[in-house]
C-alpha cells in the first residue's frame, strides 16, 4: 500500500487525539476565569455537601463491593454447595441492569403500585405500615442501589485471579494450621489484591460518574452539581469549576491505581497449575452459602426484573409496542453507526501502537485510556463548551447571523461517544493483538506488504473475534448511556435510557416495565460474552 496512505492515516489518528484532548483541556483551561456570584454561592452553600455526598457514596460503596466480590468469588473458588456451578455465572446478571434502572425499579418497589406493598397489603392488610417504615430516596438508597450493581467488576476479576492459582499455596496454608479465615485473610486476600484495587479503582469511578441514580434520589454529588451549574443555573464557570475538580480527583485515583501495581507480579509460580480443591463443609454451611449467594441474586437481579414484569402485566393494554420499538431503533442506530467509528479508530490505534513503539504513541496509548475514567456528564459539558465558545466566535469574526453548526446535533453526540467508549474498544483490541505472535508480521514484512497490508491481510483476518466483541461491548454501553444523551441529543431525538429518565422525572415509573426489560435484555449479551470467557478462563 502506498507510504502516502499510511501518512494520512498517521494524520487522522492525530486529528483523532486532538478531538478527544481538547474537551479536556478546555475544562482545566477554564478554571483560570474570574469566579461570580454563582460560584460564590456554590462555594458557600453546596460545594460542602457535594464533596461529603460525593466522599460518603464512594467508601460505602467501595467497601461493600469489596465485601460482596470478595467473599462471592471466595466461596465460590473454594466451596462446594448446591447451585455452585450455577451461581458461578448467574452472580454476574446484575451487572446487566443499569444502576439508574434499578434506581426507579427499587423506589416503584417502595411505592404504593409495587410489589412489596401490594404483598402486604394483600395478604397482611399492612401495606400502609410497611410503606411509611422506611424511605429509600436518600442517601444510603444512593449506596444500596450502586453497591448491588457495580459488585460485580470486583467479582469478575477475583473469580479467575483465584481459580489461576494452584490449591497447593491454599494446602500449604492449611497443613500450618490455618483456619479458614485465615487461609482467607494471609493467603487468599494477597493473592487477589492486585484483581480487588483494579475492580474497587473502577467502582469507584463508576459511582463517582453516576448521576440519574443520585440526582432522583435526591442526592446532590459532584454529577448533580455540575448539571446543575450548566442545564439549571445557566452557568458555565461554575460547572467547569466543578468539573475540573472531578476530573482531578478521577486523574489521581487512575494514576494511584496503576503506581499501586507498579511492577510488582502476583502470578501464579507454578507451571502446571493444580485446581482448587474444594473444602468438605457442614451441610448448615452448605445451605448458608447457597443462601448467601441466592439473596444476593435476587436483591440484584431477579427482583428488579419481577418488578419489570409485574409492571407490564397490569399495564399491558397500555404500552404503545411501537413507541417503544422507535425508541430502540433510536438507540440501535446511533450505537452502531458510533460503535462503527470508534472500531475504526481503534483498530488503527491499536495496531499503530503495536508496531511502531515511539513517545507519541505511547502518550496516545496512555491518553485513550483515560477516556472511560472521564464521567458523561463532565464529558458532555466538556464537549459543549468549545463548541458553543466556536459558534459564539465566529459571527462576530465573519459577520453573519449566529448560527448552530455542531450543538444539539449527531455529530457532537458521536464525538462524545467516541471520546468516552475507545477505551473499551481499545483494551479489547489490545488483548487480542497481543495474542498474535511477532513473527507474522516480520513473516509478512520480509514478502514486502507494508504496515497497513499488515493490519488487513494478516491481523484482521485473526482479530475477526475480538473485533465482533469489541463492539458489542461498545454497542450495549452506548445503549445503556445516559447522561451524555440526555445532554448532547438533538432535539426531539429519543433513547431507551432517556426515556427511562422522563418517565422517572414525571413519576410514571409503572410504565418503564416494556422499555426497561428490553434495556436489560440488550444488555445481558456483554454479560454472557464475559461470562463465557470467565468459564473458558477457569477451564484452562
Amino acid at each position: 500500500m502506498p507510504k502516502n496512505l499510511e501518512d494520512i492515516n498517521l494524520l487522522l489518528l492525530s486529528l483523532f487525539l486532538l478531538v478527544f484532548v481538547t474537551p479536556i483541556l478546555f475544562i482545566f483551561f477554564n478554571i483560570f476565569n474570574d469566579s461570580n456570584e454563582t460560584w460564590i454561592h456554590i462555594q458557600n452553600y453546596l460545594l460542602h455537601d457535594y464533596i461529603v455526598n460525593s466522599l460518603i457514596i464512594v467508601v460505602a460503596v467501595a467497601f461493600i463491593t469489596i465485601i460482596l466480590g470478595t467473599s462471592l468469588a471466595w466461596i465460590i473458588s473454594m466451596y462446594n454447595f448446591p447451585g455452585v456451578n450455577l451461581f458461578r455465572w448467574l452472580l454476574i446478571l446484575p451487572m446487566a441492569i443499569p444502576a439508574y434502572v434499578n434506581a426507579y425499579i427499587y423506589a416503584g418497589i417502595n411505592e404504593t403500585s409495587g410489589i412489596l406493598f401490594n404483598f402486604f397489603e394483600l395478604y397482611f392488610n399492612s401495606g400502609a405500615s410497611v410503606y411509611d417504615l422506611y424511605d429509600i430516596r436518600n442517601i444510603y438508597g444512593a449506596i444500596l442501589i450502586l453497591s448491588i450493581s457495580l459488585y460485580p467488576y470486583i467479582y469478575l476479576l477475583c473469580l479467575p485471579a483465584l481459580s489461576n492459582h494452584s490449591s497447593t499455596v491454599f494446602e500449604v496454608g492449611q497443613s500450618m494450621g490455618l483456619n479458614r479465615l485465615q487461609r482467607l485473610t494471609k493467603i487468599g486476600i494477597p493473592i487477589i489484591r492486585p484483581a480487588v484495587i483494579a475492580g474497587v479503582s473502577f467502582v469507584i469511578m463508576e459511582t463517582l460518574a453516576e448521576y440519574a441514580t443520585v440526582q432522583y434520589f435526591g442526592v446532590p454529588t459532584f454529577a448533580t452539581g455540575i448539571f446543575r451549574a450548566w442545564f439549571v443555573l445557566g452557568d458555565e464557570t461554575s460547572s467547569f469549576f466543578l468539573s475540573s475538580i472531578l476530573l482531578t480527583l478521577i486523574f489521581l485515583l487512575v494514576y494511584f491505581e496503576q503506581l499501586s501495581r507498579g511492577k510488582k507480579r502476583f502470578a501464579n509460580p507454578i507451571n502446571n497449575i493444580k485446581p482448587i480443591k474444594v473444602e468438605n463443609i457442614s451441610r448448615k454451611v452448605r445451605y448458608s452459602l447457597c443462601a448467601y449467594c441466592s439473596i444476593i441474586l435476587a436483591i440484584g437481579f431477579l427482583i428488579p426484573v419481577l418488578q419489570l414484569i409485574y409492571w407490564i402485566s397490569y399495564s399491558f393494554e397500555e404500552i404503545n409496542l411501537i413507541f417503544v420499538l422507535s425508541l430502540l431503533n433510536s438507540s440501535a442506530i446511533i450505537a452502531l453507526i458510533s460503535s462503527i467509528l470508534i472500531l475504526f479508530f481503534t483498530i488503527n490505534v491499536a495496531y499503530l501502537i503495536r508496531s511502531n513503539k515511539n513517545l507519541f504513541n505511547n502518550f496516545l496509548s496512555k491518553t485513550l485510556s483515560v477516556g472511560y475514567a472521564v464521567p458523561g456528564v463532565v464529558l458532555a459539558v466538556a464537549v459543549i463548551g468549545p463548541v458553543s465558545m466556536l459558534e459564539n466566535s465566529l459571527p462576530s469574526i465573519f459577520g453573519f447571523e449566529p448560527i448552530t453548526i455542531l450543538s444539539g446535533t449527531f455529530y457532537l453526540l458521536i464525538v462524545a461517544y467516541l471520546i468516552r467508549f475507545s477505551t473499551i474498544s481499545l483494551k479489547t483490541l489490545d488483548s487480542g493483538l497481543n495474542k498474535i505472535s511477532n513473527n507474522y508480521d516480520h513473516l509478512a514484512s520480509s514478502f514486502g506488504l507494508s504496515k497497513l497490508q499488515i493490519l488487513f491481510k494478516v491481523h484482521l483476518p485473526i482479530l475477526l473475534p475480538t473485533i465482533y466483541t469489541a463492539m458489542i461491548l461498545v454497542f450495549v454501553d452506548i445503549v445503556k448511556e445516559l447522561p451524555i444523551t440526555l445532554i448532547l441529543r438533538p432535539f426531539n431525538f429519543n433513547t431507551l435510557p432517556v426515556h427511562l429518565y422522563e418517565l422517572a422525572e414525571s413519576e410514571n415509573l409503572s410504565s418503564m416495565g416494556m422499555p426497561g426489560l428490553i434495556l436489560i435484555i440488550i444488555c445481558l449479551i456483554p454479560v454472557i460474552i464475559l461470562s463465557r470467557g470467565i468459564m473458558n478462563n477457569e477451564s484452562k
